[in-house]
């Protein structure tokens, strides 16, 4: 056990001392990946603002040896040519894309993520199979129009706009996501989707050129 335990933590140390080298978090890598695939279809290339040049400028930025404290902890040294913002923009750029290509799906069939939570918790191996999945499940009424960005053989991440309150009592637009059975969806065919279609091969094809 405390041979295990040393390898995962001497494990995670190195994944740790990585990205503080490339001065990057877990979740910047990923928006990293997309907006090089997404400059790359546009041929452009991507700057990461935090990339200072060099490894030890990027350790150097990180770790702080005094009693004192770097910066004011909302502005960072970045790259010439960026700013505070670049990887914001990136960010909502990448949004806009994403909610550009998704296509609309009909319910046909009702679903209560409830039941299948209830399910997964009281087998492991279905728990630790379908949450796989780290994203929430979407409870949907048959009739309700979604919008899916994502899929998987059985699954679809949609999104749904419903009404809300918020803390004033006032009923607000609210859009909630989630995965669902691909059973419980029909695609609504239309010409948007069509084109969305063709996009989507395009970008399949892309992608195996990279």
């Amino acid at each position: 056990a405390v041979v295990l335990t040393q390898s995962t933590g001497g494990f995670l140390l190195i994944m740790q001392i990585r990205d503080v080298m490339k001065n990057q978090t877990s979740i910047e890598s990923w928006i990293i990946t997309k907006a090089e695939w997404r400059h790359k279809a546009i041929g452009t290339t991507f700057v990461y603002p935090y990339d200072l040049g060099s490894k030890w400028e990027n350790l150097n930025s990180v770790l702080n040896m005094s009693n004192f404290a770097r910066g004011d902890g909302y502005s960072w040294k970045v790259r010439d040519g960026c700013d505070q913002f670049t990887l914001t923009h990136e960010q909502i750029l990448q949004k806009k894309l994403k909610r550009s290509r998704m296509v609309e799906h009909k319910i046909v069939r009702s679903y209560n993520s409830a039941w299948f939570s209830a399910l997964t918790i009281a087998n492991p191996l279905l728990f630790c199979v379908c949450n796989a999945i780290d994203d929430p499940y979407l409870t949907l009424e048959e009739g309700e129009q979604v919008f899916v960005s994502r899929y998987r053989k059985r699954w679809l991440y949609g999104s749904v706009a419903r009404k809300s309150k918020n803390k004033k009592g006032e009923t607000i637009d609210k859009e909630e996501g989630g995965w669902f059975p691909r059973i419980c969806a029909v695609e609504v065919i239309n010409n948007n989707n069509h084109k969305q279609q063709e996009q989507g091969e395009k970008t399949r094809e892309r992608k195996k050129d990279i």
